[in-house]
């Protein structure tokens, strides 16, 4: 039981167990989705930083 720093409310957890593949696949998803943003960052930096690269994905028709 975990009591608020206001002391009005008490939150009762019912669900004692917590299934470990729903807990897994959250995790998956999650790491996926900060891996992702990560290559994204670094794909963007590597486009604004180096004119061969800029010329090269301007020339397939991408504008970042």
């Amino acid at each position: 039981m975990t009591v608020s720093r206001s002391k009005r409310f008490v939150f009762v957890n019912t669900k004692q167990n917590v299934n470990k593949k729903q807990v897994f696949i959250f995790g998956a998803i999650t790491a996926s989705g900060c891996l992702s943003g990560a290559f994204l960052i670094a794909l963007y930096i590597e486009y604004l930083h180096n004119p061969i690269f800029h010329s090269f994905i301007q020339s397939k028709g991408i504008f970042l």
